[in-house]
């Protein structure tokens, strides 16, 4: 009985471990959603949106501060969300280094990671806001334009800061307290088992959830709808004038120009739509419930990556459109571009007559 109980003992211990060993074996060892080409693919697209966007932005930055006959109350908007484009480009190289290097283990300081999310979606809601007053703005100059002289300079100073204001404390501060980074458990069911290392902290997930619902349709859904209505609201006051209006001199000298602004609207509405459709459609499929397979994992990375590069873009083509759209803020960026070109060509000029002259003098 005993040597019964001892065998039976021994084949169940065995058993046991024989069972351990066939789940351990049978749990698929852990693959990145990425191959090693990506990492340096991603570098490439990110450096040359970091190039494109900071320096474009930048010029657009300088040309408003130099020339004071092209400041207006549009023009001022378009510095401020230039400035917005800039501090998004800058922070670019972390998403990058998130998204690859330190996709599993952040070993940069978690301070940075904190302080990515917290820039990044500032920026975001700021450039919302910003389009959305443009617009506003752009609507009432054509139809009421009586009420568009009332505007003053100082007023569009303080809807620029408020914009700012609240992008701080409805985007900086919580996103700030709520992501951190930290090694994810990539076999679990967990929610962010397929999120990068640089994350939402999972003790905050509800309240990130519900702060979704509600400040995501307030700060970037509903300007995406309201820039569309607006920007064809214009269009049709615009382009129906010519029709309904009566033939005057200064209806005609007023109509090109109406035409223009409204090109300029539609264009950074477009560019506005690239970055922020794609950005939207990701948030509502990475908060959904997936199971933790591979092929999941592997769209959530794709996806992910692929909707930041198009607002990399929105922020490149955003000067650009600045100046297709308007004739004035052309002739006044190719005006500080030639007065740059001039100088530096004037200042080559003195460093090598001096070089000459040493030489002559030696």
């Amino acid at each position: 009985m005993l040597r019964m109980s001892s065998y039976n003992s021994s084949t169940a211990t065995a058993n046991s471990h024989g069972f351990q060993s066939l789940n351990e074996s049978s749990t698929p060892p852990y693959e990145k959603p990425f191959v090693d080409e990506v990492i340096w693919i991603s570098a490439v697209v990110i450096l040359a949106f970091l190039l494109a966007g900071f320096c474009l932005n930048l010029v657009t930055v300088l040309v408003i501060s130099k020339y004071k006959e092209l400041r207006n109350a549009f023009v001022w908007l378009i510095f401020s969300l230039c400035v917005s484009d800039m501090i998004s480009a800058l922070i670019s190289p972390l998403f990058w280094y998130r998204r690859t290097v330190g996709f599993d283990n952040w070993e940069l300081p978690d301070l940075l990671c904190r302080f990515y999310w917290a820039f990044d979606i500032t920026t975001s809601f700021s450039t919302a806001m910003h389009i959305v007053s443009f617009a506003c703005l752009r609507l009432i100059s054509i139809r009421w334009p009586f009420l568009f002289k009332k505007i003053t300079l100082f007023m569009v100073l303080v809807t620029i800061c408020t914009i700012w204001l609240i992008s701080v404390c409805c985007g900086f501060v919580p996103f700030f307290l709520w992501f951190h980074s930290k090694v994810r458990d990539r076999h679990s069911d967990s929610q962010d088992a397929r999120w990068p290392a640089c994350t939402t902290n999972m003790r905050w997930y509800g309240m990130y959830t519900t702060y979704q619902k509600i400040a995501y349709p307030i700060f970037l859904y509903m300007p995406l709808l309201l820039v569309v209505i607006l920007a064809i609201w214009t269009s049709v006051l615009v382009y129906g004038m010519k029709q309904t209006g009566a033939s005057t001199s200064q209806n005609d000298r007023r109509l090109p120009k109406q035409r223009q602004a409204v090109t300029q609207l539609i264009l950074i509405v477009v560019s506005f739509l690239i970055g922020y459709i794609p950005f939207t459609a990701y948030e509502f499929w990475s908060t959904m419930s997936h199971t933790n397979t591979e092929y999941i994992r592997r769209v959530d990375y794709y996806f992910g990556l692929t909707e930041y590069f198009f607002i990399r873009l929105s922020e490149c083509l955003n000067p650009v459109f600045y100046n297709l759209g308007s004739s004035r803020m052309r002739k006044y960026t190719q005006k500080y571009l030639r007065t740059c070109c001039k100088g530096n060509i004037e200042r080559d000029l003195t460093i090598n007559n001096n070089h000459i002259s040493s030489d002559d003098e030696g």
